[in-house]
């Protein structure tokens, strides 16, 4: 049994991957652009802003404009338009306060609540592609069609749970989405990570990155300034920097930290899948700022253990929970 919204993909190259997403979503995709076009002034003004990221991120990430070119190709859309609409939260310099990941059992169980609001319900599905040899299942927004911006296991050797950051710094550089989806796909963050957070960028997310063997990592960065560091688990992130040099009590919500600290006063060390879904489902807080709340739109629970992924969509709330393999993420050895 699978979700109505699940989907597959599978594809020889990232271009064929992204042309192959395109004709999919197209619907969805020229939806979103209408909806764009409707302030036609305001809509100028953000494809002016959005070419300029465009032509940065094209210098430092050139497959992945390549990929994008082929997904407006196969939708029917220009690609400035695509773009345009995918990197929306970058135009409008907002951070909505969204997300909770926990992540216990020495590594082995992570889980990631997906908040956004009520109206995205239907933006979000499952979807698993198999491009090349690398193997992705992930929570995919329509609107971020290069993926890697929610919950994602990738064969590459790593879970990534994604926590957008209370808003401090904007900068001309390339979108968080983009570093999202690089992260997603990293093979070595102990290797890699330097290189990619060398780069100019615009805001940052934080990048809870746990490998398939247990071992975590978190990434907390603003455009300016980074932090990376391996935490004690079980660890806990919501929506506000935890490490020291980033943390900016001016912009840190009450939302956020009744949320983590919800969390953090509910984990335990070791925990069995019941009692961590009765975590994740919380509602003792206020109306929204619950772990679990109206603005919770989909759920995920990685097992390393069982090598299963669990998902829950809110859209299809009358399913439950489904499980899918993840045997994928354990092709190659230990990263």
């Amino acid at each position: 049994m699978s979700h109505y919204h699940y989907h597959e993909i599978e594809a020889a190259n990232p271009a064929e991957c992204g042309h192959a997403l395109g004709k999919l979503f197209s619907p969805i995709i020229r939806d979103y652009i209408e909806h764009g076009r409707e302030c036609r002034s305001r809509w100028r003004d953000r494809k002016a802003r959005a070419k300029v990221l465009l032509s940065l991120t094209a210098r430092h990430f050139p497959s992945y404009i390549d990929e994008l070119s082929a997904y407006a190709a196969g939708a029917g859309v220009e690609l400035l338009d695509l773009w345009t609409i995918s990197i929306e939260d970058e135009l409008e310099h907002r951070a909505e306060e969204k997300c909770t990941t926990v992540v216990t059992n020495s590594g082995r169980l992570i889980a990631h609540n997906e908040d956004w609001s009520e109206d995205a319900v239907e933006d979000i599905c499952i979807l698993k592609k198999r491009t090349g040899t690398t193997t992705t299942l992930e929570l995919y927004y329509y609107g971020c069609p290069l993926g890697g911006t929610a919950l994602s296991i990738c064969s590459n050797g790593y879970v990534q749970a994604v926590n957008s950051l209370s808003p401090s710094h904007w900068c001309t550089g390339v979108p968080k989405t983009i570093l999202a989806r690089r992260f997603s796909e990293i093979k070595n963050v102990h290797t890699e990570s330097s290189a990619i957070l060398s780069i100019p960028r615009s805001s940052g997310f934080a990048h809870n990155l746990v490998a398939r063997s247990g071992d975590l990592t978190v990434i907390e960065c603003n455009a300016r300034r980074h932090a990376i560091y391996c935490p004690e688990i079980p660890f806990v992130h919501t929506n506000h920097a935890l490490h020291a040099e980033l943390v900016s009590h001016d912009t840190v919500r009450h939302g956020t930290l009744r949320r983590y600290q919800a969390a953090k006063r509910a984990v335990e060390p070791l925990m069995n899948r019941g009692s961590l879904l009765r975590l994740m489902g919380d509602t003792s807080c206020r109306r929204g700022t619950s772990i679990f709340n109206e603005n919770t739109i989909a759920q995920a629970v990685v097992d390393l253990e069982r090598r299963v992924a669990s998902f829950w969509l809110k859209r299809e709330r009358e399913k439950g929970w489904i499980d899918y393999s993840i045997d994928f993420l354990f092709e190659t050895g230990e990263p």
